[in-house]
């Protein structure tokens, strides 16, 4: 199983994005430049996307395709879909060292509003692109984001975006594994990426290839045109289960040295996605940081993390099921890190200090236990093999009395929702809930049945793995599970409330057609100041 934010008045600055070869987070002023001509052909194949949203600002996003040199584009935002009331025309350069990837950040909007926008080169126009801007520090309006993660490709068709492209969103948020380095699954659409063909990657062309590929999808470019995206990475933005400086799954042809590949799969990552690195004032070591809030008014706060690029390696050789099974010491070794002392450092801070009813972790494994059997954790990727930081993290939400926190997960392809403890289990001797977990299935890529049927060679139907997964195996031995669903994909939608967290789980009838029906699978439901889910 694969673990894984227009200037109007003379006072601002126009920002375009320029990545320079390392510290792609460099921003460069558009004023000041000598001035450029605008690019003659190309094209906006990859469509147009917004990102790291304020009340007040939004990153807009685009990519030219088939051009060589460098050069201006111009963008247009208005505030009608036909451009009769534009508010902002710029000039934006592109450049080749940053494959013409488009980034540039208009301040000076209205809060909550709603704006259109596009690119155009000397020949060509970008699809129209759109956004809402999010409700003003003070306001208590409910906020609807969307979850999603794991969108493997060649596993299946993306019928499950179409979906989260209806919610009516104010956020989407992708929680991980945004693209997949290798073929995991069989396929069902084609990826011939990478040196060789057989869709690895490794090498910046090859990713950058990749991130194509997955825009070529319809249904994917659309949603990121029309909802400002958030985003984290896992571990297949660059390989299998990686952390930090240490290599994760072996690779099919190891070509490139381990640490040349993560910056290529981090500057990939950043060209492609409409917000810059969060650390890029910070100095080099932050040059690739993610870790970030988004303040949604005062009725939530999303606080995005990063378990990947400054954890300590996994313990017991990080297979499903360990072998042999993991102690208690080692899986709580107080020395040994998942998030990094500076980061730990800073979710305290902001958990503690947050004016939003509610706290939104977007997380990207789980922290709720997962024991197969009771007490005996068959993930330790996850927080369950780094347990003394989860114990640090919720002790200071239980002692400072910190309420409405809930974790937002992806990466282990199922549908979870349940109470979170210190200890990441809620049965007897063990400490009461702080906090809630809501985790948010897989887009496309495979489950917990189909990993049972391809390691056991068991030929039961997925709807009976499932329902044994579900009944028997998992919530037998997981009490602090109050939902499960190991057979669907999908997404979750969050509603945040004065009074109330609402999470419905929703789910395409099939990823193996173009198109299909999305229907609901559960609707779930957070009472303000209780940490218990409750089935609505």
């Amino acid at each position: 199983m694969d673990r894984r934010e227009f200037l109007r008045g003379a006072a601002g600055v126009a920002v375009g994005a320029a990545v320079s070869q390392l510290p792609l987070e460099a921003l460069a002023t558009a004023a000041g430049k000598a001035s450029a001509k605008p690019v003659k052909g190309g094209e906006f194949l990859q469509g147009v996307a917004s990102g790291q949203p304020t009340h007040r600002a939004m990153t807009l996003w685009s990519k030219l395709s088939d051009v060589e040199k460098a050069g201006t584009v111009t963008l247009e935002v208005a505030k009608d879909p036909g451009f009769n009331r534009v508010v902002e025309r710029r000039k934006v350069r592109t450049q080749r060292r940053s494959d013409h990837s488009i980034k540039t950040r208009v301040h000076g909007l209205d809060p909550h509003e709603r704006y259109f926008y596009r690119f155009e080169t000397a020949s060509q126009n970008s699809p129209v692109g759109q956004f809402r801007t999010l409700p003003p520090p003070g306001s208590k309006a409910p906020v609807k984001i969307g979850i999603f993660s794991c969108q493997d490709y060649v596993a299946g068709f993306y019928t499950a975006h179409a979906g989260l492209l209806a919610e009516d969103l104010d956020l989407v948020v992708c929680l991980g594994d945004y693209i997949y380095e290798r073929q995991f699954y069989e396929p069902q659409r084609e990826d011939t990426t990478g040196a060789n063909g057989d869709g690895e990657v490794q090498t910046l062309p090859e990713y950058r290839d990749k991130y194509a590929l997955y825009h070529s999808d319809e249904n994917l470019t659309s949603l990121r045109g029309r909802v400002p995206l958030a985003a984290i990475w896992d571990d297949h933005e660059v390989e299998d289960n990686y952390a930090d400086e240490h290599p994760g799954a072996a690779t099919i042809d190891p070509r490139v040295d381990f640490l040349k590949r993560r910056r290529n799969g981090y500057r990939a990552y950043f060209e492609h996605m409409p917000f810059a690195p969060a650390g890029r004032r910070e100095g080099k070591k932050n040059r690739f940081r993610i870790y970030r809030s988004v303040k949604l008014g005062h009725t939530a706060e999303l606080l995005l993390l990063d378990q990947r690029q400054y954890r300590d390696e996994q313990p017991c050789g990080d297979t499903i099921p360990p072998t042999p099974p993991c102690t208690d010491a080692e899986r709580n070794d107080p020395e040994r890190t998942y998030l990094g002392k500076e980061q730990m450092a800073w979710l305290k801070r902001r958990l503690e200090s947050s004016k939003a009813t509610w706290k939104l972790v977007g997380n990207q494994a789980m922290i709720m236990a997962f024991d197969v059997p009771a007490t005996q954790p068959i993930n330790v990727d996850q927080w369950d093999g780094y347990g003394a930081e989860r114990a640090e993290i919720l002790g200071m939400v239980r002692d400072r009395g910190v309420e409405n926190v809930s974790f937002l997960t992806g990466d282990i392809h199922t549908f979870f929702a349940g109470q979170v403890t210190p200890t990441g289990r809620q049965a007897g001797g063990q400490p009461a809930a702080v906090a809630t977990e809501f985790v948010a299935g897989s887009m496309t890529s495979l489950g917990i049945p189909e990993t049972i049927n391809g390691t056991t060679g068991v030929p039961l139907p997925p709807a009976i793995q499932a329902a044994i997964a579900d009944q028997v195996v998992l919530r037998g031995n997981n009490p602090h599970f109050t939902y499960s669903n190991t057979e669907e994909r999908g997404y979750g939608v969050v509603e945040a409330s004065k009074k109330e967290l609402r999470v419905t789980f929703r789910s395409p009838a099939t990823t193996k057609e173009p198109k299909s029906e999305v229907s609901t699978l559960q609707q779930l439901e957070v009472a303000a100041g209780t940490p218990q889910v409750e089935i609505s």
